[in-house]
C-alpha cells in the first residue's frame, strides 16, 4: 500500500516412453487432419505453466552480455498474444472474481513473481486510469485482454534546471522540471500490445475508455532498488517545448 501512495503524486523407460509418443503424435496428426477437413482451425495457443516456463527461460537471459532486450521483447510479445488468459485455470479466479475494492485506483493482481520477472492483471473500472510514470531498469509488454485504453509513452528529453515548492497531503514537496519526448501514442485493443524498454518509451501513461483488463510481463521484477527510483511525472500536455509537438514540459518530486 505504501508503494501505491507514493506513486500517486509474474518412471517410465526411454523406449516406452518413444513408443508411446509415437502412438500420440499419429493420433494428434490425424486429429488435425480432420478437424482440417471439417474446415475447423487448430490453435492450442499456450497454457499457463508453458508460458510462464518460456518466459522463464527468456528472462534468465537477461545478465548476460550479449543479451538483446529489444528480441526479448518481441519474444515476450508472441507469447502473450498466444495467451488466453480469462480461460487459464489457474489465473481465471483473478478475472472472473473481479470486485472493484479500490475506487477511482485499478485493481491490480500480482498472477506471478519472480527475481527476473513479474506477471501482473490489471483491471481498470471507467475513468481510472494510471497517471505518467516510469519502469527504472526495466522493459515491459502490456497486453490488452478487453476494453480498451490510451496508451502514451516518452522518454526523458533533458533535465531542466528548474525546481519549485508544492505542498501535497499536509507535507512539502521539491518538484523538479524536465523535458519528455513523446514516442508512441495509440488507441490499445484486444490482442495487441505496447511495449517499453529500458531506454525507450521508459514513461506511459494509461487511460482506459471502458471497464479494461491488461495482463503485463515487466523485467527484472519489481524490488526495492527500482521501487525506490520509481518517478511519477505531472506532464503539461497542453503546450509543447520549444513548439516541439513532440516534447513537452514536466515535474517531479525530489526525493
Amino acid at each position: 500500500m505504501e508503494h501505491n501512495e507514493r506513486r500517486e503524486f509474474i518412471k517410465m523407460s526411454a523406449l516406452a516412453f518413444a513408443g508411446i509418443a509415437l502412438q500420440l503424435n499419429s493420433i494428434s496428426a490425424f486429429a488435425q487432419q480432420s478437424n482440417l477437413f471439417q474446415g475447423k482451425s487448430i490453435n492450442p495457443g499456450l497454457n499457463w505453466d508453458s508460458f510462464l516456463s518460456k518466459v522463464t527461460k527468456l528472462a534468465s537471459e537477461q545478465f548476460e552480455p550479449n543479451w538483446n532486450q529489444k528480441e526479448y521483447i518481441k519474444a515476450v510479445q508472441a507469447l502473450l498474444l498466444q495467451c488466453k488468459f480469462p480461460e487459464f485455470e489457474n489465473v481465471k479466479k483473478e478475472f472472473v472474481g473481479y470486485t472493484d475494492k479500490n475506487k477511482n485506483w485499478f485493481e491490480h493482481s500480482l498472477l506471478h513473481k519472480e527475481f527476473n520477472f513479474q506477471v501482473s492483471l490489471l483491471q481498470f473500472e471507467k475513468g481510472e486510469y494510471i497517471s505518467h510514470h516510469n519502469h527504472p531498469d526495466m522493459c515491459g509488454v502490456i497486453n490488452m485482454v478487453t476494453g480498451n485504453a490510451l496508451v502514451k509513452n516518452y522518454t526523458l528529453h533533458k533535465e531542466l534546471e528548474k525546481t519549485k515548492k508544492q505542498s501535497y497531503n499536509g507535507q512539502t514537496y521539491t518538484l523538479k522540471s524536465c523535458v519528455l519526448e513523446e514516442t508512441k501514442k495509440e488507441i490499445l485493443t484486444p490482442g495487441n500490445t505496447s511495449i517499453l524498454t529500458s531506454t525507450k518509451g521508459n514513461i506511459h501513461s494509461l487511460m482506459p475508455n471502458e471497464f479494461t483488463q491488461l495482463v503485463d510481463v515487466f523485467t527484472p521484477a519489481y524490488n526495492e532498488k527500482n521501487e525506490a527510483a520509481s518517478i511519477w511525472y505531472q506532464v503539461n500536455e497542453e503546450i509543447n517545448f520549444e513548439n516541439n509537438p513532440k516534447l513537452f514540459e514536466a515535474e517531479y518530486a525530489l526525493s
